[in-house]
């Protein structure tokens, strides 16, 4: 596998709903960039399948990272400002 070039780390925020209750689970991992691909745990996009990125955030609250890919977009929650993963992207989509 090559290096990673750059990583940002993201909270998954599941429903889990049981016969008698529901409830929230929140977990962090990190996407990370590849030269050829970007993965988040044991999923992985190719960069020729995403399109583009674009995000909302504030600072000291929840943002949302938004990946374009060819099988739609994928929303992630950030705490930190994704520019510099958004601009090492930049580098090495391919249009």
């Amino acid at each position: 596998m090559s290096k990673a070039l750059h990583r940002i780390p993201i909270t998954h925020i599941e429903q889990k709903i049981s016969s008698i209750e529901k409830h929230t689970e929140h977990y962090d991992t990190d996407m990370v960039l590849y030269e050829e691909k970007i993965t988040i745990d044991n999923e992985s996009f190719t960069i020729e399948s995403v399109f583009d990125m674009s995000y909302r955030f504030k600072q000291g609250e929840i943002g949302f990272l938004y990946l374009h890919t060819s099988q739609g977009v994928r929303t992630f929650y950030i705490k930190e400002d994704p520019t510099s993963f958004i601009d090492r992207f930049r580098t090495v989509e391919r249009k």
